[in-house]
């Protein structure tokens, strides 16, 4: 992080803190429910299939940036898949950057090629070892791999989504996340139980254990 970043969100921190400030400092821009995939554990994607067209994505940027939010997050459905016209994700993160966004980041599924070195973090989903990964999101892993290792820059994020099926593999994705010289961090949050996917979900004393 920069040291004019830091400065920034030090001072944010402040003036919560302080001052009890309201305002937002982070954001989402949703691109598009579209996705290339149908994972077991997911309940939001292709439900419309609607790609949403740049001049309403740059409204929204602009909104969020004068509410105060600083940290962008474009997400989908599959976020690789949205473009409008010749305007590709890669020229919303740089748009984003040039607007004022001091750390702007792309969630994935990671299947397709990670060509956004102008992005502060790249988070992209691997969920757990190569046959639970596979069970929850169909034969990619190994498609994801090597989309990390032929990544244009080391700004990866792996973002791990932990249920029934993978709750025994979060040691395999951090000694993942050593081997690949692109990753930078892992991320772990427990499924939430969307309508129809209950069954994935941890109870009490198993994110306990996990946590312990």
């Amino acid at each position: 992080m920069k040291l004019s970043q830091l400065i920034y969100f030090s001072a944010f921190a402040l003036s919560v803190i302080i001052f009890r400030r309201k305002k937002p400092i982070l954001g989402t821009v949703i691109l598009t429910d579209r996705c290339n995939l149908s994972c077991r554990h997911c309940a939001v994607n292709n439900i419309t299939g609607v790609i949403y067209p740049y001049q309403q994505i740059k409204r929204e940027m602009e909104i969020l940036y004068k509410q105060g939010v600083r940290i962008l997050f474009f997400c989908g459905g599959e976020t690789f898949m949205w473009s409008d016209g010749s305007i590709t994700l890669r020229d919303l993160v740089r748009e984003a950057k040039n607007m004022g966004f001091m750390l702007v980041n792309v969630v994935t599924n990671g299947t397709f090629p990670l060509n956004l070195p102008e992005a502060d973090l790249i988070l992209l989903s691997l969920d757990g070892a190569k046959e639970s990964h596979n069970s929850i999101r169909g034969d990619t892993f190994d498609k994801i791999i090597g989309n990390i290792k032929d990544a244009a820059s080391d700004n990866i994020c792996l973002y791990m989504a932990v249920n029934q099926i993978n709750k025994n593999d979060l040691e395999v994705v951090c000694k993942t996340a050593q081997c690949e010289a692109n990753i930078k961090a892992v991320s772990f949050n427990f499924h939430t139980p969307y309508p129809g996917t209950e069954a994935l979900a941890l109870n009490a004393d198993e994110k306990q254990v996990l946590l312990a």
